[in-house]
């Protein structure tokens, strides 16, 4: 059994005056460290693994930590030698890593490491490093800035959506069907003259069905149906024609026009809740004027907000242009990865399904990769223009930021900050704090229009 060790190397090793480095480029942002160890450093580091060796092994005939350094190094020639490939790479790459001064963000690529009795060693490491560049102007960046007033018909017209949450629906006969009702239709969909199942099988449910309730505005699934049921009485047929959009989530069905055949058995409609005690009460608050008051506070906060972060997306596009900056391949593929997996969870959260996204990979890499490309890039400048500007961030600051997220995500502060720890992550909450003092920088030193 080869023994658990790691013998301490002392300065009297002289390793680093012997270790020979060079440096060339391997790409962009790419570099490889060629590194050399002479063969009388290789021999040093042999004999204080074979002491500790012959220290702990035990050999029959030998008392424990008593046999000849000869025996020792005869019988666990393989796995001295197998330690020391697997230590020495390690040590002698960062000894290299001090002397080059790369500031390496990942390591691409080890080449084969062998050692051999009195033979020197040679490796190369192949790194990714943060890319140098020159960091735009920022201060004094052009921001308009374009303030919306909340009026009392956007306030009237949230509290009609809110009474549309709140809205019944009973079925009524001998009515025709108004905008805001609901429809329940039988339909049967063609397209170029073929039943529209037959030309998108994948696209169930939506080429024909029975019982489908439509509400009868924009928000209808089939696009144009809510709209085309308006005035149409129980009984009734018609005909739809219906162009599904480019984007439409249903991959099978983007782009196809179609023809549907559709019949209202019955109608639903709608009664909204009067502002009355009852309704309040559900809602909370003690009388309307309180409602439009708290209505209107948040919308005057949300138009905040949204300007604030207009003002953000302005200077971030500002700086992304004026800044010629290429960095990491490895980096931008792991952002890659992530953005994939975001943009796959917000899809699924649409409604679509594992096999629709898919079907999608394509279009989700190319728009996760230059999703990635960006971030990187902006990460790159922000935090750069916060080292310029030396802006900081505290344990302290890192706690409240970890609390916050905490809280929106409905965990343990202390579970959540462990989790980070474990995921090596909580040095990024520090990064987008600093990035985030950068760019309030910015904005207060911006020249708004």
């Amino acid at each position: 059994m080869v023994p658990a060790f790691y013998p301490k190397m002392g300065p009297n090793t002289g390793v680093k005056n012997f270790m020979k480095v060079s440096v060339k480029d391997a790409g962009t942002c790419r570099k490889t460290m060629n590194i050399k160890i002479p063969a009388e450093a290789i021999a040093i580091e042999r004999t204080e693994t074979l002491k500790a060796y012959t220290k702990v092994v035990n050999i029959p005939g030998f008392r424990k930590g008593k046999a000849p350094a000869q025996v020792v190094a005869r019988k666990f020639s393989t796995e001295i030698t197998k330690e020391l490939e697997e230590r020495m790479v390690p040590r002698f790459y960062h000894e290299a890593l001090k002397e080059s001064e790369l500031k390496v963000v990942g390591i691409i690529d080890v080449s084969e490491v062998k050692i051999e009795e009195e033979q020197p060693l040679s490796f190369s490491v192949t790194v990714d490093i943060e890319p140098e560049f020159k960091l735009p102007k920022y201060v004094d960046i052009p921001v308009k800035e374009e303030k919306e007033k909340v009026t009392d018909k956007q306030v009237q017209e949230q509290i009609d959506a809110i009474r549309n949450q709140h809205a019944n629906y009973n079925e009524v006969e001998n009515k025709a069907v108004e905008k805001g009702d609901m429809a329940q239709l039988t339909y049967e969909a063609t397209a170029d003259g073929k039943p529209l199942e037959e030309v998108a099988p994948d696209a169930k449910g939506l080429g024909k069905g029975n019982g489908y309730w439509v509400s009868a505005d924009e928000q209808a699934f089939i696009p144009g149906m809510g709209e085309a049921i308006v005035g149409l009485n129980i009984g009734d047929k018609k005909e739809v024609q219906v162009e599904f959009p480019k984007t439409f989530m249903v991959k099978e069905l983007a782009g196809i026009k179609a023809t549907y055949t559709i019949e209202v058995t019955a109608v639903r409609e709608r009664t909204l809740p009067e502002i009355d005690e009852t309704f309040l009460s559900r809602l909370q608050v003690e009388s309307e004027e309180s409602l439009r008051t708290q209505i209107q506070e948040q919308m005057e906060q949300a138009a905040e907000q949204k300007l604030l972060n207009d003002k953000h997306e302005q200077i971030i596009k500002y700086l992304i242009k004026k800044t010629k900056l290429d960095v990491p391949e490895s980096i931008v593929q792991q952002q890659t990865r992530n953005a994939m997996y975001d943009i796959a969870q917000q899809r699924m959260m649409m409604g679509m399904s594992q096999e629709q996204i898919g079907e999608q990979q394509e279009d989700i890499l190319k728009e996760a990769q230059g999703r990635a490309l960006e971030n990187v890039k902006l990460r790159y400048i922000g935090l750069g223009i916060a080292t310029e500007l030396k802006l900081d961030v505290n344990d302290l600051e890192i706690d409240e930021e970890i609390a916050s997220m905490a809280i929106r995500q409905q965990k343990d502060a202390r579970a959540l900050r462990k989790e980070m720890e474990e995921n090596d992550t909580v040095e990024s909450i520090g990064e987008q704090i600093r990035f985030n003092k950068a760019l309030n920088y910015m904005l207060e030193n911006a020249k708004i229009k």
